[in-house]
């Protein structure tokens, strides 16, 4: 089977149900006593909890109310086309019986049954995908298989023996990925996580086994040495500019992916749509998780939040689902598109009222609809110059003047063809320009690898690697001040001297990157953004103007988590976007 084929089905979902489930939901998060920081599923590594000691949680773990049918339902009543599940995560206790290893949740615990067997039972009856999630590299339980060693964490210390993966993966990652792909009937994906310092041959070997064993199965790139079907984004991570990139977004209703108790960060129904709705405007699923109590049962935050999304995707999902990236390079102040076949999908998060003028789009639009009111009549006026952008735009009248929905509300456009839009960077009606990194040309120097990701993201951005250009309208004169959006991963703290040198249309200026403005990532704790004031410029009549920005200096550091280990990579400037503002007066 062919891969394009295969993802046939994964870019039709757009909507997955996530779920973090395990041992570490009976400490949730405090471990004898005390509050443990960090993710409530990695207890056992923030804690430094010696395994002998965590073994015995199982001996606890009895999840008699947990309804598998119900659990799929609840995905299914949201919108959700397939779910995953964690049926062995990094503490290397697995929710399937494993005769590879009895510290399992059948062998190993009161409760006896197998989740695995029971989710895909279940999925497989309310006729949705059924997935799994199976940490390859990190298993702590396994002598062989920790990449993070504490105190006691095994008998042996680890500086009394030598650590070999390859004895981990033939004794027990293997084995238990075969009893998966051969016990639980089809699988529409493996969501392999953390390559971490796998070889090129042991990600093949897992990447291969999936194939032979299940050809028509996804295996996600998080097997690592680029052997995944599609690409999988940071936690919590969404990207920055408007392209189909065949990613998935996987992201929390919280802070933490295992249930811990402590944790009130709850994302409101609007944040979480939000998210949704960008992923699929950028090519993306957006794959949501949930994290059960040690009870079994899901917490009624997570209840509500879904039920709340599904309603939604009742009414508007088909601005959802098989949908990809707009054709429109500039980002809206008004909200996103999504577009499908020859639709295009206008989605509000703020409701313009009873008009609405859209300009660069080149398709003659032949009907457009409310999808919350069918039946309203709405009016359209389309004008067309190939010399002028501003002449090629689309008028709608008669939609309602106020929002049809209680978040966000979606007019769709039927349009005669493939949606088209004009490509020139423009200046938004705000007077602000938007200059997306993903949108940039980069020129590097010196053999670097400075490059521009998939996410839209710099990749070794620094002294002497080059520079990223940008070519735009300007329709409005006057002074602007430049402001640079960046953001960076967790384990990285702000380092004060990135300096960086901006031309505009010729004229130089210098600047220090400073935390002027510390955004809040209601999206992500992962990823905190940041705004930093680089200077003025004035722009003295409407034309056509090039903007180039460099780094100039930039600070030595070593990544403060092993997972950042390329420090060629992460030594970069993450700029997001280079912003024109208009200043009062």
């Amino acid at each position: 089977m062919k891969a394009a084929d295969k993802l046939n089905w994964w870019r039709e979902a757009r909507f997955g149900l996530f779920i973090h489930w395990g041992l570490y939901s009976i400490p949730a998060g405090i471990w004898k006593g005390r509050e443990v920081p960090g993710i409530g599923e990695q207890i056992l590594r923030f804690a430094e909890i010696p395994m002998s000691e965590y073994e015995k949680l199982a001996a606890e773990f009895n999840p008699i109310k947990f309804d598998a049918d119900a659990v799929v339902q609840l995905a299914v009543d949201a919108g959700m086309k397939y779910l995953v599940i964690t049926a062995k995560h990094h503490d290397g206790f697995a929710l399937f019986k494993s005769d590879v290893d009895p510290f399992n949740i059948v062998d190993a615990t009161p409760f006896g049954r197998d989740i695995v067997q029971e989710l895909a039972a279940a999925c497989e009856a309310a006729g949705i995908k059924f997935c799994i999630y199976y940490s390859q590299r990190q298993d702590w339980h396994h002598p062989d298989g920790s990449w993070n060693e504490w105190a006691n964490q095994h008998p042996v210390p680890v500086d009394e023996r030598e650590v070999d993966f390859n004895r981990c993966m033939e004794e027990k990652c293997i084995p238990q990925m075969k009893e998966l792909l051969t016990e639980y009937g089809p699988i529409g994906l493996v969501w392999y996580d953390t390559a971490v310092d796998s070889t090129p041959a042991q990600s093949r070997a897992f990447a291969e086994l999936v194939h032979r064993r299940q050809p028509g199965c996804l295996v996600c790139d998080r097997v690592g040495n680029g052997y995944g079907d599609y690409a999988v984004l940071g936690d919590n991570e969404f990207p920055y500019c408007s392209r189909n990139m065949d990613g998935e977004v996987p992201a929390t209703m919280n802070h933490s992916w295992g249930y811990k108790r402590t944790d009130y960060n709850w994302k409101s129904v609007d944040q979480l749509l939000y998210s949704l709705i960008r992923s699929a405007s950028n090519g993306c699923n957006y794959l949501l998780n949930i994290g059960p109590k040690a009870d079994g049962t899901v917490p009624s935050e997570s209840v509500e939040r879904l039920q709340a999304m599904g309603r939604w995707m009742r009414t508007n999902g088909e601005a959802i689902y098989g949908a990809g990236a707009a054709p429109f390079p500039n980002p809206f102040p008004w909200g996103m598109m999504t577009v499908k076949d020859h639709f295009l999908y206008l989605i509000f998060s703020k409701w313009p009222g009873s008009s609405f003028r859209l300009q660069g789009l080149k398709n003659q639009v032949v009907e457009a609809t409310v999808l919350a009111e069918p039946g309203r009549k709405v009016k359209k006026e389309q004008e067309w110059d190939e010399g002028d952008r501003v002449k090629n735009s689309l008028q709608l009248d008669n939609l309602p003047e106020h929002a049809p929905d209680s978040f966000f509300s979606v007019v769709r456009l039927e349009l005669a063809g493939i949606p088209a839009a004009e490509q020139e960077l423009v200046q938004a009606e705000d007077g602000t320009v938007s200059l997306l990194t993903g949108n940039a040309k980069v020129h590097r120097v010196n053999g670097s690898r400075l490059s521009v990701d998939r996410k839209g993201l710099p990749i070794s951005f620094h002294e002497g690697s080059g520079s990223l250009r940008w070519k735009f309208g300007m329709s409005q004169s006057g002074r602007y001040r430049i402001d640079a959006l960046t953001n960076r991963h967790w384990s990285h703290e702000w380092i004060a001297g990135v300096q960086v040198e901006i031309t505009v249309n010729g004229e130089s200026i210098t600047a220090a990157l400073m935390p002027d403005v510390v955004l809040e990532n209601i999206q992500s704790k992962y990823h905190p953004e940041t705004i930093s004031h680089l200077g003025t410029t004035c722009f003295l009549e409407p034309g056509v103007y090039d903007v180039e920005i460099s780094v100039t200096a930039m600070p030595v550091f070593e990544a403060a988590d092993p997972l950042c280990e390329d420090l060629e990579e992460n030594r970069t400037l993450n700029l997001i976007e280079l912003r024109l503002v208009p200043e009062n007066g």
